[in-house]
């Protein structure tokens, strides 16, 4: 029993570096190195790349080394998860409306760019590893998922600056793990990572910072509501993690 326990775990570390080798590695190389192709692609496409590495280290263990992945698409149901995705889309540009007076297909590419970014990034954060690390108590998985995901952006700044964003990602990793914990919905996860991402990116720079963070609260809430009238009426989803 000792020596099965001890291969098992073996394999779970063995998967969590080969994962974070990857997830790193491509951080680097588009990040750092930034090679000239990059310069050549669109820009939505440009700032997909840059974030792909922990898609493909998750994509890599998850199908080739059989390591578990507990969110689904659509962990919620179709329905449910195209209002969540919805929700935002209109009231931002309904914001932008108000903002510009007029309508731009822009922001929707923006938006959406910013949403499929988020959705590859935590198929590796959310859909892999808090899976690999399902057995251990939340503050311990979701401190272990904040560090490696901080030293992921390979910034390591001693400022103050870095020190906030540090604690963000440790508020973003319990909050974002914990929606992802009980939604078991890989669209509800990188739904709240992008609203990070929304929040602090310039890309969105016609609409107020006001504007942005009631939209943000509007679309958080009403994706609690979602997911909790989910869990009421259809019993799919199920919290059996050690408290």
């Amino acid at each position: 029993m000792n020596n099965q326990l001890m291969n098992s775990q073996s394999k779970k570390i063995i998967a969590i570096v080969i994962f974070y080798a990857i997830a790193i590695s491509l951080r680097y190389y588009t990040n750092i190195i930034e090679p000239d192709f990059l310069s050549d692609l669109n820009p939505y496409l440009r700032i997909l790349i840059t974030g792909i590495g922990p898609f493909i280290g998750g994509l890599v263990v998850v199908k080739f080394l059989n390591r578990p992945n507990f969110l689904t698409l659509f962990g919620l149901g179709i329905w449910k998860t195209f209002a969540i995705i919805a929700i935002p889309m209109v009231l931002f540009s309904l914001a932008w409306v108000l903002e510009t007076g007029t309508f731009s297909i822009n922001l929707v590419k923006v938006i959406g760019a910013l949403m499929l970014y988020a959705l590859l990034e935590e198929y590796g954060w959310r859909g892999y590893l808090q899976s690999e690390l399902s057995g251990m108590k939340r503050i311990f998985k979701y401190s272990i998922i904040t560090v490696l995901w901080f030293a992921w952006h390979l910034d390591f700044t001693l400022s103050l600056e870095n020190l906030i964003f540090f604690l963000a990602l440790f508020a973003g990793s319990y909050g974002i793990g914990f929606m992802a914990d009980r939604s078991k919905s890989l669209i509800m996860a990188a739904l709240f990572h992008s609203f990070f991402n929304i929040a602090q990116s310039g890309l969105l720079s016609e609409v107020s910072l006001n504007y942005k963070l009631a939209i943000i609260a509007i679309s958080a809430l009403s994706g609690i509501f979602i997911m909790r009238y989910d869990n009421k009426k259809d019993a799919i989803v199920i919290d059996v993690e050690t408290k």
